[in-house]
């Protein structure tokens, strides 16, 4: 009795271990794999529904504005933090003087265009499987509630 005790109580040891460090490992994991300091994020808004619903867990891979394409959802930095949204078309004002392309995206339920960004601005774009966007239903919500505690973790190693 005590023996299967003891080996019950250390196979959830190991198990919750295991569990621990997956989730502790896992965005070190896919940054790499994606090329890309932020490999997760999570839907906060309804702006890309039906494509994307609010607590949707996404991937994202590294990308600049040149490499990303019309009809792509791409992840840029604004002055609140990040978007995502569609990209629906690229403005090039003079390209033979090195004019910058601008970018106008929008999110997919939304009536009115985004304001333009620059190809500097955007950060990645969203993982795709066979054309459609890869995501997590709800797992974002508790993404975005164990997010804050595992960045103070990784904090506190350096």
């Amino acid at each position: 009795m005590l023996k299967r005790l003891t080996i019950g109580t250390l196979k959830l040891v190991l198990y919750l271990l295991f569990v621990a460090v997956a989730v502790y490992y896992s965005p070190k994991i896919l940054s790499r794999a994606l090329n890309t300091p932020y490999p997760l994020a999570t839907i906060t808004s309804g702006s890309m529904w039906p494509a994307l619903k609010t607590n949707d867990l996404i991937l994202m891979k590294g990308a600049n504005g040149a490499d990303v394409e019309v009809g792509d959802i791409i992840i840029y930095k604004n002055s609140q933090g990040f978007t995502i949204h569609r990209l629906i078309r690229k403005e090039n004002p003079d390209a033979s003087v090195g004019g910058a392309a601008k970018l106008i995206t929008r999110g997919d339920a939304n009536n009115v265009d985004d304001a333009p960004i620059t190809e500097s601005d955007v950060i990645g774009k969203l993982v795709t499987i066979r054309g459609k966007p890869f995501r997590i239903p709800h797992l974002g919500l508790i993404a975005r509630n164990l997010g804050p505690k595992l960045q103070e973790l990784q904090n506190i190693e350096k």
